[in-house]
């Protein structure tokens, strides 16, 4: 048997390091809220207190998210993509890793936002990075190889958290990340910022990033499909409790969607040669599906919940498109920044919909409607946004801004 065939050359190792690296990514972030209890009851907290407890727990884990976005992001823009997808990577790992064996509360929370902090960029630096160093013919086909690795993350957890003691997910977690860290000399820098490198300014592009309108339409974008999220899979289980569903089956159904979708859009998006076509599609087929299920599945049954979740996860995963046209907008001093950038609010904001969506229920008392309003802002701004955003698919990436 010729085995030099089935060797993967440095390129393909890459793409496979960035797929493994979102697969550790999404496993670990999502323990968080698939063990939004069994922690806190273990550090002696009662049942009146989880909520405070949470919640203190998610706002430093978001912190970490937002800051993990400003430093790694425009670090990435400076010192190269690979390095710092590394040390990304070792710090959400690390982090996990420790989450798992330690008993103190406020130490617990601690490293929590050390996690966020690595998970912020990782997959706007892989993403980038990965877009680089294919050519465009191939650029969509990369994406959809790492958005089907996040799925697979989310899916295996689903299905390991009804069988093992969160003690053993967490430390699992960040041993898988830590093993990514034996790919970091078989994978190689982009050459499109190698070329460019020398000619980089080394002073922060935050601000002239903060300056362009373009980073302000892309992130509210991509706030719907976190809307989604967090009215789907983590607030519907609470608020429809005799349903009996757990966090880690509609995580299931949601992830199972998502994985059909990275794939279907990924392929629609390359026929029709346009991201922005298959974001508002996607758009509105989420805002049709929203009024669909308040207004026709009254009561809300079992399978009714979570058939509507497995159908969310199909056009949620838009926000894959949505940050490969971020990629395509900028040039190689702001790309990483951009896009950890887009991202990183993106998957904070799951957290600040948490909050909000309560709110808005007890001033209408009847959680769907709340939800279906708060969608209808959401999308419209949306819509809007992606609407004065320039179509630049299949761009070259080697320019500068």
């Amino acid at each position: 048997m010729n085995l030099e065939k089935w060797r993967l050359q440095p390129r393909q190792l890459t793409l496979l390091t960035a797929g493994l690296a979102y697969f550790a990514n999404v496993f670990c972030v999502n323990l968080t809220y698939v063990f939004n209890k069994e922690p806190f009851i273990e550090f002696g907290f009662n049942e009146q207190q989880l909520t405070i407890a949470n919640s203190s727990l998610l706002i430093a884990q978001h912190i970490g998210i937002f800051l993990g976005v400003l430093i790694f992001g425009s670090m990435a823009d400076k010192k190269g993509r690979m390095t710092i997808l590394f040390i990304s990577v070792f710090t959400y790992s690390i982090g996990t890793l420790l989450s798992g064996v330690v008993h103190s509360y406020h130490l617990f929370v601690f490293l929590r936002f050390i996690v966020g902090l690595g998970l912020a960029s990782e997959l706007g630096i892989g993403l980038v990075l990965v877009c680089e160093i294919f050519p465009k013919e191939k650029r969509t086909s990369s994406v959809i190889f790492i958005a089907t690795c996040g799925f697979l993350g989310m899916f295996l957890l689903s299905i390991l958290a009804k069988s093992y003691h969160w003690r053993t997910l967490y430390t699992c977690g960040g041993l898988l990340g830590l093993a990514i860290m034996l790919f970091r000399f078989s994978t190689f820098e982009s050459d499109i910022f190698l070329k460019t490198s020398n000619n980089i300014s080394k002073k922060t592009q935050i601000f002239a990033l903060l300056k362009d309108r373009k980073i302000y339409y892309l992130i509210l974008s991509i706030l719907p499909t976190y809307l989604i999220t967090a009215s789907s899979i983590f607030i519907g289980v609470n608020y429809f409790k005799g349903l009996k569903i757990t966090t880690g089956q509609s995580l299931m159904f949601f992830s199972l969607g998502a994985g059909i979708g990275f794939i279907l859009l990924g392929i629609l998006a390359r026929k029709i040669k346009s991201r922005k076509k298959i974001i508002a599609f996607c758009m509105f087929s989420l805002i049709i599906l929203s009024f669909s299920y308040v207004l026709l599945a009254q009561p809300i049954i079992h399978h009714i919940f979570l058939i509507t979740n497995f159908f969310f996860g199909i056009f949620v995963s838009y926000q894959f498109e949505l940050l490969t046209l971020t990629v395509e907008q900028f040039g190689t001093n702001q790309r990483a920044l951009a896009t950890t950038l887009v991202f990183g609010v993106g998957r904070a904001s799951v957290f600040l919909f948490s909050l909000l969506i309560p709110i808005i229920n007890i001033l209408f008392n009847d959680f769907l409607y709340s939800i279906l309003l708060l969608d209808c802002i959401v999308f419209s701004i949306g819509i809007w946004s992606i609407s004065k955003i320039k179509e630049e698919y299949g761009k070259d990436l080697n320019f500068v801004e």
